[in-house]
């Protein structure tokens, strides 16, 4: 007899190939250098600056990244093969950038409309982690009731997927995560776009889907 694990949280993490980063990297630099396309993140409780809901936001280049992105999600649906033909639509995305000692509240994007969603690390420290986590809620019930006190238990309250430069993540939104503070004087600098998966023949006829290759 052993003790078994069950209904198991999950994620996916792929790496952008250098020749997408690379295309990634010309497509965002003026974006991304121009401070007139960032504000503070109101209504957030944190101190990254933010491109979301930005008046300038639209001017980035999303539907080209996506489209560098396309091989990883391609990847992400082979894994967990869907029951039908499916859309992807996109609904929102931005950036994020991270200064010496700016990071991300404990938070998740499940809104309306809303039940995937993704982060493409574009530029990290060198040799520093992501400090991207998932919050596992289960945490919180394990210590509630006692359990963590008289048990080494196989969980934990954080979550920290293994992450490079370049690595893009595809998570349910509803998933709480946060981003330790930066501790470096290295910008750090994400993409995130959230998604609504539905069946093929659930999808809005003027829906913006996810472009073909």
């Amino acid at each position: 007899m052993s003790v078994e694990m069950f209904a198991p949280a999950w994620y996916y993490v792929g790496d952008v190939s250098k020749e997408y980063q690379q295309r990634i990297e010309e497509l965002f630099k003026p974006f991304i250098s121009n401070p007139d396309n960032f504000s503070d993140s109101v209504g957030w409780n944190c101190n990254v600056q933010t491109s979301f809901q930005h008046v300038n936001n639209q001017s980035a280049p999303w539907t080209q990244w996506l489209e560098c992105l396309r091989p990883q999600v391609d990847e992400f649906m082979d894994e967990l093969q869907p029951l039908s033909d499916i859309e992807i639509i996109p609904q929102e995305a931005w950036v994020n950038k991270y200064h010496r000692g700016d990071h991300q509240e404990y938070h998740d994007h499940a809104v309306p409309q809303c039940n995937l969603s993704m982060v493409y690390f574009h530029t990290l420290t060198p040799g520093e982690k992501s400090n991207f986590k998932f919050y596992n809620n289960s945490h919180m019930l394990y210590k509630s009731c006692g359990l963590v006190d008289v048990f080494n238990l196989p969980t934990g309250f954080a979550i920290e997927p293994k992450i490079n430069q370049g690595s893009l993540v595809i998570f349910p939104s509803f998933y709480p995560h946060y981003v330790t503070p930066n501790n470096s004087d290295h910008e750090r600098v994400t993409l995130s776009g959230n998604f609504w998966v539905v069946p093929d023949d659930k999808a809005s006829p003027k829906a913006c889907k996810l472009p073909n290759p």
